[in-house]
Formats: C-alpha cells, structure tokens, sequence
C-alpha cells in the first residue's frame, strides 16, 4: 500500500508538472523609433513604455500554446503567440511588454485585452473580443474592437475609435478624435478639441468636451439619444436637425418645424462670436444641449 500511495504520488506530481504553465522572460534591442508587432489570440497583452533601449517580455503561457515567435532586427520587433492546431479552444497566453515609450506599436489579437500605458508613438491597436483600453498621449491612435469596449484614458494628436457592440469612451480628449459604434455606446467625458465627430447606429452619444476656438463637432446618429453639454460661455454656431426625434435646448432657442405637414425640426443659432461650429443630426434619436 505504502508503494502504490508512492507511486501514485509521483505520478500525480510529474502530471502537475508537465501541465504547468510556461514563464517567459526575454530580452531584445530595439531602436528608440522603431516599431513592435504582436500577435495574440486568448489571454492578456499588456504594454508599458520605459526609457530603456530594449524590450522586455514576461508573461506565462498556457500548456495548449505551442510556441512564442520572437523575431527582431534592431528597427523591428515582432512577437507572435503559436497556439496547437488540433485544439478545439484557444490556450491563454498572458503577456507583459516593456518597450521604449518613443517607439510605434500594432497589436493583433482575438480574445485577448489590450492594455497600453505610456507609448509616445504611433499605436494600431486591434481585438475581436477583446477589450482595448490606452493610457498616455500617443501620437496617433487606430483603436478597435468587434464586441469589446474601447478606453482611451487621455488622447492627444488623432485618435480613430471604432467598435460595433462594445462602447468607446475617452475620458480626457484631445486634438483630433473620431468615434464610430453600431450599436454601443460613445462617451466624451472630458478635455479640449479641435475635432469630434461621433457617429452610433443604435448607441447613445454623450459628450462634455469642448471644441477649442476653431472647433469643429460633429454627431450623427439613426435612433440614439445624443446629449451635448455646453456652456453659455461657448463661442460657437450650431446646427441640429431631426426627422423624427426630439430637440432640446437648454442655452438657447426653441427648435423649429422643417415642414408643415411632416415630423421633422431644426435648430440654428450662436453664442459668442460662433467660431467653433456644432452639428448634429439624428433620424429618430432625442437630441439634448445640456446646460453644463
């Protein structure tokens, strides 16, 4: 008994050993501009920039993963997870990235989040399911995603948002900003731009940035409820439209009928010397200037 209890013992071990995830830990050079590829499909990929003049990559790896593809030439990075192809599931693979904070990222993956923090560079950021949240102002950000949100905690240069079920939501904006949902929603929780332009099917559009002097906002939506707080204070013109919907002002004029005979109503006027300019327009979706 004593010799089966043994024998089962290291069996059960070894088992636990063979199946136990794999830890990664590699190190390469890379140029202060040069650019990082990474390919994932299920788990975790988590970017942060560093000063250094080398990325390092840690993480785990599931047992279902068949290789981790890390191919370099000084300019160019790319890291590429290998699932098994005779799996029915995808093995996670959870990935953490030290790069220079100055150089460009593209990331790919299905299943698996994004997390980015403090890339000063160029970002092309890409998920299935995945969600996609950035930190740090990038030069430019292409962030997207099929069913998973999309955060974007401060953004300055261009920033083109897009996801078809999941919501985009800048928290601080900046610069140039266009944002594009089905059926999600889009939130501009704060900042100064030069250019919105927000466009939903089915999702709602809420905004409490401001346009900078020059300005320019633009919303469009088929049936969502669009809500833009402003203040008196604004130097802008605005023109709203709606066939079907609703049109609430808070700062200024009452909406007016387009025709005698059909639903639709439009709103024109300006605050200030009116050099930002405010659009929106909505098929069947409310549209609301909040007094902020």
């Amino acid at each position: 008994m004593k010799r089966t209890a043994l024998v089962t013992f290291l069996v059960l071990g070894l088992a636990g050993f063979a199946y136990a995830d794999i830890v990664v830990d590699e190190t390469r050079p890379l140029d202060a501009d040069g650019i990082v590829e990474i390919s994932n499909i299920s788990g975790d990929v988590t970017v942060v920039g560093w000063s250094g003049e080398s990325v390092v990559i840690t993480g785990t790896l599931e047992q279902g993963v068949k290789n981790l593809e890390i191919s370099s030439g000084g300019h160019r990075l790319r890291i590429e997870v290998e699932q098994q192809r005779r799996t029915r599931t995808s093995s996670d693979a959870d990935l953490t990235i030290k790069m220079p904070s100055t150089a460009n990222l593209e990331v790919e993956t299905v299943s698996a989040d994004i997390s980015v923090v403090g890339i000063a560079g160029d970002l092309e950021l890409e998920s299935v399911s995945g969600k996609v949240e950035v930190t740090g102002k990038a030069r430019s950000l292409e962030a997207s995603s099929v069913s998973g949100d999309v955060v974007v905690v401060s953004a300055a240069g261009r920033s083109d948002l897009e996801s078809v079920s999941g919501d985009v939501i800048v928290r601080d904006g900046g610069g140039r900003i266009d944002a594009e949902s089905v059926s999600g929603n889009i939130e501009i929780e704060g900042g100064a731009l030069d250019l919105l332009d927000g466009e939903t099917v089915s999702g709602s559009i809420a905004c409490r940035a401001r346009p900078t002097d020059t300005g320019r906002f633009a919303f469009e939506t088929m049936s969502g409820t669009i809500d833009l707080f402003v203040s008196p204070d604004w130097s802008a013109s605005y023109y709203v439209e709606t066939y079907s919907g609703s049109i609430r002002n808070d700062i200024g004029p009452e909406p007016r009928r387009t025709d005698d005979y059909g639903p639709g109503k439009e709103l024109r006027f300006t605050t200030g010397s009116g050099g930002a300019r405010i659009t929106i327009e909505s098929f069947s979706g409310s549209v609301r200037l909040r007094a902020d």
